[in-house]
């Protein structure tokens, strides 16, 4: 685990963002309060009550006018003069206008923010309306913006919301800081990438997951290091007990060489041709169990730059002598190749080798394997066609699995089921890909070598 930090519970981080979220509000709304009083100081709009203090102000004066004067009443109300002797003056609508002269005669009374007051004169009444709200004092303001209690809720909102959204976005930061080294462990761990140390976080709760994960993972760490051991173990004593069998295995070969050249009856022949038969096939299957064992050792591989050219050529010596020997046709077709390549040389032949060896094996004696060998686009691909029966879709599907004997068409007397797995896994060590298909030309198995140029090219 890494450094030691003080460590906080969620229940007080959630604490602190429901705190952090009310003083978001209160300072929202104290904002608002600052600007409406900034508004007030400079004139933008008048207080809520500014109608009622203007009509009180001039009261007085408009009923002791010796005649109705409209100037006398406030701009910021409306009124009807309801004369007894002159028409009727007024600058309200016609229903804000029947509700004024029903208030006169005592019928109709306002409610809340809705004022009128009626002001005797000799001569009539005047009878202003008004209502309690603050109003826009600059015209501009008046005709675009909503009114002032309405401008203050959607500040108010505005304010709220991009407060809340700023601490919202502060605390997910850093919720999200003290969660990476959770993702980070657990990627590593699903990459099988064990060598790191676990880091903490700032929250109990996380480090609980946190030491959990760094358990998992030295536990991981231990399992991969026993099985690898076991494994490595498991390789040294197969490929001892492999050579050790070769001695004896030897030694009746060439015994049964030597009695082949003694006087022997016709049954004692028969019986030493069976024994250098099947001493033979256990040769073979000795072989192919060396392979596997050295396929599966990924670090005794030793990739280094070699010539492309020199390669395939000696690669074509090795091909042309192998089809000399069991008496088979083979064709080699080099198009443009590579400069240079990465590879094991002994590995990589061995896998070449193994996959042709198994194109003589399941093709006709009259038949011949085609080889080609050219670069196509950043790889270097080798392709062996052969003119057997092909592969069935159950062997394209499972041919490279560890002793796979497969389909009967392409099940030889004495195939092992490693040639493939064993190539496979060479082609892998140098991050390349192996590739099974029927050929459309022959009908036969056609096995696809892939492996990436140097960097060079």
């Amino acid at each position: 685990m890494g450094m030691k930090k003080k460590a906080r519970s969620l229940r007080t981080i959630l604490i602190a963002y429901f705190f952090s979220m009310a003083l978001t509000l209160l300072a929202a709304a104290v904002l608002v309060v600052c600007l409406f009083e900034f508004g007030l100081r400079s004139d933008l709009f008048t207080s809520a009550n500014a109608a009622e203090l203007a009509v009180q102000s001039a009261k007085a004066e408009i009923a002791k006018a010796p005649a109705f004067d409209a100037s006398l009443v406030p701009d910021s109300v409306t009124y009807v003069f309801l004369a007894k002797n002159s028409a009727l003056q007024s600058n309200m609508e016609p229903a804000e206008r029947a509700r004024a002269e029903s208030f006169a005669e005592g019928g109709f009374r306002p409610s809340g923010a809705d004022c009128y007051v009626a002001i005797e004169r000799s001569d009539g009444v005047c009878v202003v309306h008004y209502t309690i709200h603050p109003r826009y004092s600059v015209p501009w303001m008046q005709k675009y913006l909503p009114n002032v209690e309405a401008l203050s809720f959607l500040l108010f909102f505005i304010f709220c919301f991009a407060g809340c959204a700023a601490v919202t976005w502060r605390f997910a930061w850093r919720m999200k800081a003290q969660l990476r080294p959770m993702t980070e462990a657990a990627e590593k761990i699903s990459e099988q990438d064990l060598d790191f140390t676990v880091q903490l976080s700032n929250v109990k709760e996380f480090n609980q997951v946190l030491s959990a994960l760094s358990d998992m993972k030295q536990a991981l760490t231990d399992s991969l290091t026993q099985q690898w051991q076991l494994e490595q173990a498991r390789r040294e004593q197969t490929s001892a007990l492999a050579h050790d069998i070769k001695t004896p295995l030897t030694i009746i070969h060439g015994n049964a060489e030597l009695l082949q050249e003694t006087e022997l009856t016709e049954q004692q022949t028969a019986y030493t041709r069976y024994v250098l038969k099947n001493t033979g096939r256990i040769e073979a299957y000795l072989r192919s169990l060396i392979e596997l064992t050295c396929a599966g050792a990924e670090n005794a591989i030793h990739l280094r730059p070699v010539a492309t050219s020199d390669f395939v050529q000696e690669l074509t010596v090795q091909i042309n002598g192998l089809a000399a020997a069991e008496k088979r046709a083979v064709s080699v077709c080099v198009s443009e190749l590579p400069q240079m390549i990465e590879i094991d040389l002994e590995l990589f032949g061995r896998a070449i080798m193994s996959i042709v060896s198994n194109a003589f094996e399941y093709s006709p004696a009259d038949s011949r394997v085609k080889i080609l060998i050219e670069k196509h686009g950043a790889a270097l691909c080798i392709s062996v066609t052969d003119a057997g029966e092909g592969f069935s879709p159950e062997d394209l599907k499972n041919a490279t699995a560890q002793f796979y004997r497969g389909d009967k068409s392409r099940n030889a007397i004495g195939h092992s089921g490693i040639g493939l797995y064993a190539a496979e896994r060479i082609v892998c060590l140098h991050h390349g890909r192996l590739r099974l298909a029927n050929s459309a030309e022959t009908g036969g198995g056609q096995v696809t070598i892939e492996i990436p140029c140097s960097r060079q090219d």
